[in-house]
């Protein structure tokens, strides 16, 4: 890069000096080492056009938007070079700089006016491919697929095959994923990834034989065996699989167990798996198979929430942690994941009644504890909060933040005294920081006034109450 810098400075400074003919000079005889450089190629660019040599020029800034295609400069500068002289490159590049310029549909327009400026083949695919992708990335599947089609009746694409059955299987429209994959493997015999595909959704629609009789993966011919039943033959192959320590092996044998009913070493296959992959749902899905089978339906309902909330799906793992609970009311684990979805949805009536039900079952759940204080300190109830307050420090009597909120509800109920024997532990407890110096200041003006809870505020309408009553 210093030396490339150097090269550069070098041709500015006979620019300077108006010497442009040994500036270009300066710059060609070290273009082919430092031709993959933005910088570089826009600097020996713009010496071209001032020496007016247009095609070098051109060479340069073609080159320019391959390696940074989002250079405004060099399709501006394109643009003026294609204008008059290649309708084909010129509304091509007018597209991409509306691209640019977040002019999605007119760009849409260009692609059009490009494909219909030109008669070569090549050409045509490649400006309806452009326009394919963009109409994906505008969400219009069905305009896209279009596209494709049209690019395979000028000739078999598997690039376009490919991207058909994307489209289709993205939809859920299997069937004409796979009509228009089998058109593409026709074409293509050879390509492993057309063959694939179309083997993994025989395999999604119980195609089994199908898969078998195409597919060159070893995996997926273990897994067309495993969901034909034939167990005796995916054993065969799991057996002679030289890779025994993937994720992809320990999920096919746990399916193996669980085919044969041995549920015990399914478990221990499950559980290797999720070592290897903990944030793949299917380990979940496998443990609520199992569950199923086992008639243990509280187990079904929770492992299926831990598969939905690994997808982001909360709605659904709120209804299966929801079954769980009616399942068995004091399963405390699908309590507590129903709590965490409702704290991210910001729910408190809910919250309130599932941290309850989590008190039952586990007393001393500091998070429950914390969450029934916040509640009922968000209510104005400062009664009912010191007492989960007083619980939570009982069980931890460490922690530095239970004594900030015992400061927080003692002050609210006017007990200055005790507000100030919990702030003063706090800040013993506490790191030192802007907000603990400012507490700090603050406890010390405080009077020692107040004997407890009794003296909270009267409400409005007792003050009311009373002088009505003089």
């Amino acid at each position: 890069m210093a030396n490339m810098n150097r090269v550069i400075s070098q041709a500015q400074m006979l620019e300077d000096q108006e010497k442009y003919d040994e500036a270009l000079s300066l710059m060609e005889q070290n273009y082919n080492e430092f031709k993959n450089d933005p910088e570089f190629l826009e600097k020996i660019a713009v010496l071209a056009k001032t020496m007016n040599k247009s095609e070098d020029e051109q060479k340069y800034w073609e080159e320019l938007v391959v390696i940074q295609p989002d250079s405004m400069m060099a399709y501006q500068e394109l643009l003026e070079k294609y204008f008059g002289q290649d309708k084909y490159k010129y509304y091509l590049t007018r597209a991409k700089y509306k691209i640019l310029n977040g002019k999605l549909i007119q760009a849409l327009d260009d692609y059009k006016k490009a494909y219909d400026s030109t008669a070569d083949s090549k050409n045509i695919a490649e400006a309806r491919f452009l326009r394919a992708k963009l109409y994906e990335e505008l969400g219009k599947n069905q305009q896209a697929i279009d596209e494709y089609y049209r690019i395979i009746e000028l000739e078999p694409n598997n690039i376009a095959y490919l991207k058909l059955g994307d489209l289709y299987n993205a939809s859920n429209d299997r069937h004409s994923a796979i009509n228009v994959l089998k058109q593409g493997l026709e074409h293509y015999p050879d390509d492993s990834a057309i063959r694939e595909f179309l083997a993994n959704l025989y395999v999604k629609e119980g195609q089994y034989d199908d898969a078998l009789s195409i597919t060159k993966d070893p995996l997926l011919s273990i897994k067309a065996h495993l969901m034909k039943g034939d167990n005796d033959k995916a054993l065969e192959l799991l057996n002679n699989l030289e890779n025994k320590d993937s994720a992809a092996y320990h999920s096919l044998i746990a399916e193996y167990y669980f085919n044969v009913k041995d549920y015990d070493k399914c478990k221990d296959e499950i559980k290797l798996f999720r070592e290897l992959e903990p944030q793949n749902p299917l380990g979940f899905q496998m443990l609520a198979m199992i569950c199923d089978a086992k008639d243990d339906l509280y187990g079904y309902h929770y492992n299926m929430g831990r598969c939905y909330s690994m997808k982001k799906d909360y709605e659904l793992a709120l209804n299966e942690y929801l079954n769980a609970h009616k399942a068995d009311a004091k399963g405390s684990e699908a309590i507590k994941e129903i709590i965490k979805i409702n704290e991210s949805a910001n729910n408190p009536s809910l919250l309130m009644e599932f941290y309850e039900k989590l008190l039952k079952s586990e007393p001393d759940n500091v998070d429950a504890l914390k969450g029934m204080a916040k509640f009922y300190s968000d209510m104005y109830e400062f009664r009912q909060a010191l007492e989960y307050l007083e619980k939570w420090k009982e069980v931890k009597p460490d922690d530095a933040q239970v004594y900030n909120q015992l400061g927080l509800c003692y002050e609210k109920l006017k007990n200055m005294k005790l507000a100030k024997e919990n702030y003063n532990i706090y800040l013993s407890k506490a790191p030192l920081s802007p907000d603990t110096e400012k507490l700090r200041e603050k406890v010390e003006k405080m009077a020692d006034t107040g004997s407890g809870p009794v003296d909270e505020d009267e409400g409005l309408l007792d003050k009311i109450m009373k002088i009505f009553g003089k």
